[in-house]
């Protein structure tokens, strides 16, 4: 996998440049950090991505030491924050691994979700009491400055998040926080995003009347991953680089891929709509977003359509598993 540099000289987390970055589009860059996440419609389509998060996330839990051979073997409970919980998929599959043991409700693990997003916690407390899930409660939380005391958790899990936080020097050093000594973070982050691929040529001669190019429209991931993250984190050294700035110690990074199946076109949207969202308030003019958004929908799902005949497909989805421990002293 290629690293990464930032253009111009800037550094790589100077987060100040991606709190505040230039205003070429102030409406895009608004929307396209911190607050794009706890906008309540984006929120309600974000949910629909367990889809394509689920297949990566058991190995996300494995990664962070909560096996089925560990949790089975446990005999003192354990706490668990899953930051930036999102719809709640690391505590849906640790539930899940739960109760094939039949421990669901003994307290061996004790499951806090955190977000900063009200949307998702709302979302997550239906969760917790439609599914049952016992030792579990919702918190709103911001990641560059948690609400926990110091070394309250054994575990700490983010999953698919590190890369779109605005201060991931903060967000990083917080983890290491509030984990106990030598408990073990892990994370995952975009690696390859195979939704570009798929969507590229729709728009491929998508243009305002007059206009020479078609509209901008990412035509490699990195062009989408990194819309939203400041630093290479589709990187395995440059995540490595990142959790050792934060104090962690025996840092291990890998990617994982897997191959993500989709129905058809409609159902492709449902779960990655929010990418179309976006791409156009982060890459398109005021006057593209007015005349051209409208023809969207249609132009991507006429393209899939003809691409795969109308029917089933799969698309990459890979992403960089890491994991480190805070240290004994």
């Amino acid at each position: 996998m290629k690293s990464y540099a930032q253009p111009g000289g800037q550094g790589v987390g100077r987060s100040k440049l991606f709190l505040n970055p230039a205003d070429i589009n102030s409406a895009g860059d608004r929307t396209n950090y911190t607050t794009l996440w706890r906008r309540p419609d984006i929120g309600s389509v974000y949910r629909q991505t367990e889809h394509i998060t689920a297949p990566t996330t058991q190995p996300l839990i494995d990664y962070c030491g909560l096996t089925d051979e560990n949790v089975a073997s446990l005999e003192e409970p354990v706490e668990v924050l899953d930051m930036c919980c999102g719809a709640g998929v690391v505590a849906a599959h640790i539930h899940a691994m739960l109760r094939r043991q039949g421990r669901e409700n003994d307290g061996v693990v004790r499951v806090t979700c955190a977000d900063s997003s009200e949307a998702q916690l709302e979302h997550v407390r239906k969760r917790i009491q439609e599914e049952k899930w016992a030792d579990t409660k919702a918190v709103h939380a911001d990641i560059a400055s948690l609400p926990f005391e110091s070394n309250t958790f054994d575990y700490v899990i983010t999953g698919m998040a590190i890369m779109v936080v605005a201060e991931p020097y903060a967000g990083l050093s917080e983890l290491n926080r509030v984990l106990k000594p030598g408990g073990r973070l892990s994370t995952s982050t975009w690696a390859v995003e195979g939704w570009v691929q798929a969507t590229r040529g729709a728009v491929a001669d998508l243009r305002l009347p007059g206009q020479e190019k078609p509209v901008p429209w990412p035509q490699e991931s990195h062009h989408l991953t990194r819309t939203w993250s400041p630093g290479a984190w589709d990187d395995t050294y440059f995540t490595y680089a990142m959790y050792n700035a934060a104090g962690f110690a025996d840092i291990d990074s890998t990617v994982l891929t897997k191959w993500i199946p989709f129905e058809g076109g409609e159902h492709f949207r449902t779960v990655l709509g929010a990418y179309e969202v976006a791409i156009t308030e982060r890459y398109w003019s005021k006057e593209q977003k007015e005349k051209l958004r409208p023809l969207l929908a249609q132009l991507i799902l006429d393209h899939l359509r003809k691409e795969h005949c109308g029917g089933p497909f799969t698309i990459e989805r890979s992403v960089v598993l890491a994991g480190g421990i805070k240290p004994l002293a």
